[in-house]
């Protein structure tokens, strides 16, 4: 079990919360001052219920989607780069499924943006990410590939590297076709600040392409009761939080 493994279930307020809460339950059962450690059980129940509320997590991923600004397919500035990189979220290989329906939102809007780049401005698209699922029979790189051709795409302008499991290892794999490149990079806007350091890091000059934000521009407070929506958002903010931590100090 690796350490992005662990980090990524740990993102979801529903799985860290009610162990946390009984973690400070179990240890204030062997204390003498029970009451204090019955006060400090109310934190992750609290914060639970902040996570589960669309201001409160807006504002948690609204802070890493702010990073770059977004970049508008009528902009000049991504035609000066040499290439569009994009990066791979997921693909389920069901055909019994509609095309449409085999791709996530992060991994559809990533794709669809880079396609509408091309269609503007054609450039070389680089691909990576490798065989995902244990009942997979095909590379992300590759199902990624089939998105674009059937996007009018043409094949020749579409290079891949079916190897990657996470950010850090496309990075890797891609670097040897993108140095001395300025490349676009487009993935979901909160992961823009891991992905773009991971490439800043291997000697890769980057433009950030923004998509899939999960906030508004400009917000405005509003209280609202809990939902699903919410914490998903939530999640995904601290997943991108806990990877800028092992980012930053554990690799």
């Amino acid at each position: 079990m690796t350490l992005a493994y662990v980090a990524s279930i740990l993102s979801s307020p529903l799985i860290h919360a009610p162990i946390l809460f009984i973690i400070i339950r179990i240890i204030g059962h062997f204390r003498h001052n029970t009451k204090l450690y019955k006060y400090l059980s109310i934190g992750p129940v609290a914060w639970l219920l902040f996570c589960s509320m669309t201001y409160p997590s807006v504002l948690l991923i609204k802070k890493l989607e702010d990073n770059y600004p977004v970049v508008s397919l009528q902009s000049d500035q991504w035609k000066k780069t040499d290439a569009i990189v994009v990066l791979a979220c997921n693909h389920f290989e069901d055909d019994e499924l509609p095309f449409v329906s085999r791709w996530p939102n992060c991994s559809l809007q990533r794709n669809l943006h880079a396609a509408l780049m091309y269609k503007i401005h054609p450039m070389p698209i680089y691909l990576a990410g490798g065989i995902l699922g244990k009942k997979d029979n095909f590379s992300q790189a590759s199902h990624n590939k089939a998105f674009f051709e059937l996007m009018g795409v043409d094949g020749a302008d579409i290079f891949i590297t079916p190897k990657g499991s996470n950010t850090e290892s496309e990075a890797k794999a891609l670097s040897p076709l993108l140095q001395g490149k300025w490349i676009s990079l487009v993935t979901s806007a909160s992961h823009l600040p891991r992905a773009v350091k991971y490439f800043e890091d291997l000697g890769i000059k980057v433009l950030p392409i923004p998509v899939e934000h999960f906030s508004r521009r400009k917000i405005e407070p509003m209280i609202d009761l809990p939902n699903a929506s919410s914490l998903y958002r939530s999640e995904r903010a601290i997943h991108e939080y806990l990877g800028l931590i092992y980012q930053g100090y554990f690799r």
